[in-house]
């Protein structure tokens, strides 16, 4: 509980505060009310039902309100999901000592995955939280957004902290930074993995997207905090470069890096075979996986563990223990000598990658099954069509949460990039046609989804996952 002028200092009154809520539904007796314009609804229009529920105060940014009008205090603040961050955190003030946070339009979830990997192979109390929700030897629960709205997230971390956990892996999304969700958190560091065209939907611009992420590492961040930066790409160089003029501590991971280096990587029975130098020191560790984007993505993760206090030695040895991420690059069948991956790839550049890594091991033809989801950036569909003409010998084209839109136009906006491909709007019936097409030394690639397990129409998210289609498809086969 707080005193309402711990709020706003320039209340007179006892108020006390036993909650606080962003949603008026949500609304019990002594909470605060913070109404927020979002994209679809404006929250002062549900001030009055707030009050009628219970709220003892609200917060809004709408200086036009008449407060006498209300029978409740109420608070005028500009930037109310700033300062939601900042009462999340006064009501839920534990949090584990050492977070570290992950933003790129690529390789969040991996690379917090793997860092949470990494800290429990150290038998470090972790938990991480993410797209594939919050995970610790105690908790395993789902979440709505890839990072949760500041009330959820600050209580999640409360809950944590009390639980023991010390060190936390935290997705941080552009929608969280833009939407203020992380400013109340003191991150011991950020991790910036790359940026590509995704969400122009939300931001409307490439510049407005990278500005948003940038603004992590220069705003957000502590000063005493460390930035963690891949390097593989124009916009992790450019950022590296400014946080340097800045006075910013960083740590570059790739090729002809300052701290994590490159040297080479080989192909070997059990993976792939890395070398590296740390600050000029030699080390060498074999992953399970392929992909290069993965083999950055553990990089990125092992810099955050070694800017999180872990000794780089210890962390280097145990890189070799790490597993695959579900539903990223995802080995889940071989069938004719051929093997079926599921990815999450849903950008023309996470697509790209795949492809690529896929290209170099494929000896016989490369099928893709994928499609873009309904109500996001349109401008991608095209490109990612072009990205699959490419590299694919057949292409299906198939529904990836169509939401409100008409799944035959988001179709012929991807088959503009690749005339000739086969449309199946049923998923299902697009992945059992992509498998009937493998033969030997094929690779069957099912893009978009990952290790979702619905797929939205309207209004409606029906259970639906690709890994379960497969696994079906087999059974009914007897294979």
């Amino acid at each position: 509980m707080l005193n309402l002028n711990t709020i706003d200092s320039s209340l007179h009154t006892d108020i006390i505060i036993s909650g606080i809520q962003n949603n008026s539904k949500n609304i019990k007796k002594g909470d605060l009310f913070v109404a927020i314009k979002g994209s679809n609804k404006n929250g002062v229009n549900f001030i009055n039902e707030a009050i009628d529920l219970g709220a003892s105060a609200v917060l809004t940014s709408d200086k036009t309100l008449n407060v006498s009008d209300y029978r409740v205090p109420i608070i005028i603040d500009e930037n109310p999901r700033k300062k939601l961050s900042e009462i999340s955190k006064l009501f839920f003030p534990n949090t584990p000592e050492i977070i570290c946070g992950v933003t790129g339009t690529n390789g969040k979830t991996s690379t917090v995955e793997f860092l949470y990997q990494i800290w429990t192979l150290l038998n470090i109390n972790a938990a991480r939280i993410g797209t594939l929700g919050v995970k610790s030897k105690e908790v395993d629960i789902k979440t709505k957004n890839t990072t949760p709205d500041p009330i959820d997230l600050h209580k999640i971390m409360n809950e944590l902290s009390l639980s023991g956990v010390s060190h936390l892996a935290l997705e941080v999304s552009s929608h969280a930074i833009d939407q203020s969700r992380v400013n109340s958190i003191n991150f011991n560091s950020a991790c910036f993995t790359n940026l590509s065209l995704d969400h122009l939907d939300y931001h409307n611009s490439l510049e407005n997207y990278s500005n948003t992420k940038f603004s992590l590492f220069k705003n957000i961040l502590p000063l005493h905090g460390t930035s963690v930066i891949c390097i593989e790409g124009k916009e992790g160089k450019n950022l590296s470069k400014e946080l340097k003029l800045l006075n910013k501590k960083t740590m570059e991971i790739g090729k002809n890096a300052e701290f994590i280096n490159i040297e080479s990587i080989k192909k070997c029975k059990k993976g792939k075979e890395i070398k590296i130098t740390f600050k000029g020191e030699p080390f060498s560790f074999i992953l399970g996986f392929d992909p290069y984007f993965q083999i950055l993505n553990v990089l990125c993760a092992a810099g955050l563990a070694i800017t999180s206090g872990c000794n780089y030695k210890k962390v280097f040895s145990v890189l070799d223990k790490i597993k695959p991420v579900k539903g990223r690059y995802e080995l889940v069948k071989s069938h004719n000598h051929s093997d079926i991956i599921i990815d999450y790839a849903h950008t023309p550049e996470a697509l790209s990658n795949v492809l690529q890594d896929i290209k170099k091991e494929t000896i016989g033809k490369i099928i893709l099954v994928f499609g873009c989801g309904g109500d996001r950036d349109k401008s991608k569909r095209p490109l990612m069509g072009k990205v699959a003409k490419k590299y694919c010998d057949e292409i299906i084209i198939t529904n990836d949460n169509p939401r409100d839109e008409d799944p035959a136009i988001i179709a012929n906006q991807i088959l503009k990039g690749c005339p000739g491909a086969r449309i199946i709007h049923d998923r299902g019936e697009a992945i059992k046609f992509g498998i009937l097409k493998i033969k030997n030394n094929d690779v069957l690639l099912i893009a978009g989804k990952g290790h979702e397990e619905f797929q939205i129409t309207g209004n409606h998210k029906i259970p639906f996952s690709d890994r379960d289609v497969i696994e079906s498809f087999f059974e009914a086969s007897n294979e």
